[in-house]
């Protein structure tokens, strides 16, 4: 439901928006000429894990027509028990995707297949990968097995190597137009429509965000929105009890961030008040100063 039907595909195809990339995506499924190594790259809530799966789920398809959704490959990809499709992301408490992980990647690149005809591997938050990490990862990307398809998904290609993205079909996924995005959530989340563009506008444009949103695991309820109420009322120490479940999680910081910016972004929305809006467009611009940081080596516990 809330899914579009593209001239290509077997199935409706689970993205919104991007119609150049679902073309392509759809007609290389099609033709059974699934590219070994593809980048996505876009913001989260973009759909980039849900095109990841769908590309995923039509190589490991035993059907002439992928994907099916009935065979045992559709049907174990489904379930999250298929032998032949292996996910990496960086290990729990780890920022980075360690280059033992690509190692091990890419020594089960040349296992055989259990049951489909290849093996899919998808890098999660590829982007988090060293320098080391990656040229690993080149090496059986320049020499591929002729039966495993390698997928990349992350927020930015701006983090890899030229060498990697040069071996990559990169697809950059960019937020739908806002009627195409505000129908799927109507039929998507059940909502009326002032509500989905009520929901998208509080998210910038973002679908997945706007689906936090209403299904109420929006920002209000999020550390992001504990903490701006907690700075707005001079609490420092609730403000770092807050901070300090982030101090040896990354990837979680960066996201705190990202929705801290949004909560002052919304706080700004609402207040009539000149000197709070001022306020608070000072605090969102040293939040984004210091989120730029966040690509450093920089001490957690010290930002």
């Amino acid at each position: 439901k809330g899914y579009e039907k593209n001239r290509f595909c077997n199935m409706s195809f689970p993205l919104i928006g991007n119609e150049r990339i679902k073309d392509s995506v759809c007609a290389a499924v099609s033709e059974n000429r699934i590219p070994h190594a593809i980048l996505i790259e876009g913001e989260k809530g973009t759909g980039r894990h849900t095109l990841a799966r769908y590309i995923a789920q039509s190589a490991v398809c035993a059907e002439k027509n992928p994907p099916c959704g009935k065979c045992r490959g559709c049907t174990l990809f489904k379930a999250g028990t298929h032998p032949d499709v292996v996910s990496v992301s960086p290990e729990d408490g780890k920022k980075n995707i360690a280059v033992s992980q690509i190692r091990e990647l890419r020594s089960n690149a040349y296992v055989k297949p259990q049951i489909a005809a290849c093996r899919v591997f998808v890098i999660d938050m590829a982007d988090t990968m060293n320098e080391q990490s990656q040229n690993a990862l080149l090496k059986v990307l320049e020499e591929p097995p002729g039966a495993a398809v390698f997928i990349l998904v992350a927020e930015s290609k701006a983090a890899l190597l030229d060498t990697v993205l040069s071996r990559c079909t990169v697809l950059s996924l960019s937020l739908p137009e806002s009627g195409a995005a505000a129908d799927y959530l109507t039929e998507t989340a059940g909502c009326d429509r002032k509500t989905a563009v009520s929901a998208l506008n509080e998210s910038g444009g973002n679908i997945g965000r706007a689906l936090e949103v209403l299904s109420g695991k929006s920002q209000k309820q999020s550390a992001a929105a504990e903490f701006l109420r907690a700075a707005l009322g001079g609490n420092g120490f609730e403000c770092l009890c807050i901070t300090s479940r982030l101090e040896k999680n990354r990837p979680a910081a960066e996201a705190f961030f990202k929705d801290l910016k949004l909560e002052i972004a919304s706080e700004i929305k609402k207040s009539r008040v000149v000197f709070t809006k001022k306020r608070l467009l000072r605090y969102y611009d040293g939040v984004s100063e210091l989120e730029k940081s966040l690509v450093t080596n920089i001490n957690l516990s010290l930002i």
